[in-house]
């Protein structure tokens, strides 16, 4: 949906470094160069050994997991600790939003941060096993990971890290999706009521974090150093920038960072596909800071004043329906129906009868899926119909978009 250049500009930053690719044939605009086990070394210091007191270090900065849950990293690793020793390390990378490019960043760019993430967690879990876990047609990405196991090879390293490619889409780096998948099952999300305790990789202890949390964890590890910044990526235009920014900015400073013009919006998608909309006048002059867990993974989908909410929302809508993994009704039903019912009213065709069948419908899907992502359709669509209430009067009443 977002495609033409996908740009991963981020500065010089402890965190990730510019990258600038295709996303639809996955070729490099620009040589892709990263960050090697010397450079990293000279960078940051050699890695620490993973101890289990680093747990008080997270758990005193309340630092959350970056795959967007934001479930407290402490959390897990203590309950990993009450566990058999023995278990599985996931660095989880498969970025299945399409409106998502951090990971990639990270990855690309400073693939020994993450490694050195994954291997400071095992040893400080006890786990034996440690797997990076991509999705299928991000190459770039696979290759710089492999090239960087393939070089701490070289250099002496005897703790092996694997590399495990999953199937592309939008739920293969759902947390429970990916655990199905390693466990040799299929890469679709475990229904909510399978209880945390069975629901490791083959049954073992599993810790699963974000690649971007395990870069965090490896600075983290070096003597309290710390990136008190915040990993975005802001679409606009055909062009997802990653962007590491301070926290303390607005989100005007944020999509102007990313290269969209803040003078041009009405409105801003908060947190992706399963986000929520905001009007411009209401985001622009919030820091970042304060919108939590709001910010999902950290997506911003700026909208300029000439393009309809509707009509994307209209579109998401669609993608998330045909993403699904069909395991229960409302996803096999509820959100096709949905997406049907409200193009039709996008499209000027729905009318009060229809916008009122749209409300039913979110009150019905809304909490009975099998996992959570019928709660993303309803997120941005209920959001869309407050946030571009004179829109939806003009679609529904007039039967004509105001913006053409």
């Amino acid at each position: 949906m977002f495609s033409a250049v996908t740009r991963l500009a981020t500065g010089a930053g402890l965190l990730c470094g510019p990258v600038r690719f295709d996303p639809v044939e996955a070729v490099p605009v620009e040589p892709v160069f990263a960050e090697s086990l010397h450079q990293h070394t000279v960078r940051l210091g050699p890695r620490p050994t993973g101890s289990a007191g680093l747990i008080d270090v997270l758990g005193s900065r309340g630092e959350g997991g970056r795959g967007g849950a934001w479930f407290p990293v402490a959390t897990k690793w203590r309950s990993m600790l009450a566990q058999p020793p023995g278990g599985v390390v996931v660095g989880n990378g498969a970025e299945g939003e399409p409106a998502s490019a951090k990971d990639a960043a990270v990855l690309q760019s400073r693939p020994h941060l993450v490694l050195d993430g994954i291997e400071i967690a095992a040893e400080a879990v006890g786990a034996t096993e440690k797997v990076i876990w991509l999705h299928q047609g991000d190459d770039r990405t696979e290759l710089a990971v492999r090239e960087a196991i393939a070089q701490r090879g070289q250099h002496g390293s005897r703790s092996p890290i694997r590399v495990e490619v999953g199937p592309a889409g939008y739920l293969t780096g759902e947390s429970s999706a990916v655990i199905r998948a390693l466990s040799g099952g299929p890469a679709l999300p475990a229904f909510r009521s399978v209880p945390a305790t069975v629901s490791g990789v083959g049954g073992r202890p599993t810790l699963l974090h974000n690649v971007e949390t395990l870069a965090r964890i490896a600075l983290l590890a070096r003597y309290g150093l710390v990136a008190d910044t915040r990993l975005l990526t802001i679409t606009g235009d055909g062009v997802r920038t990653a962007i590491e920014i301070d926290p303390a900015a607005t989100v005007t400073d944020a999509v102007a960072a990313g290269g969209v013009d803040p003078k041009t919006l009405q409105a801003v998608l908060l947190g992706g596909y399963g986000g929520q909309w905001l009007s411009w006048s209401d985001a622009a002059d919030l820091p970042l800071s304060a919108l939590g867990k709001s910010l999902g993974a950290g997506i911003l989908i700026p909208l300029a004043r000439d393009r309809c909410g509707l009509r994307l929302t209209a579109e998401l809508d669609h993608y998330l329906a045909a993403a699904s993994a069909r395991q229960c009704g409302p996803c096999m039903f509820g959100l096709p129906a949905l997406a049907d019912l409200f193009r039709q009213v996008a499209d000027g065709r729905g009318g009060r009868r229809r916008l009122r069948r749209v409300r039913e419908l979110l009150d019905e899907v809304t909490g009975r899926g099998a996992c959570h992502l019928p709660e993303a359709a309803v997120n941005i669509t209920t959001t869309a119909l407050a946030c571009f209430a004179a829109d939806l009067d003009s679609h529904v009443n007039r039967g004509r978009c105001r913006h053409g």
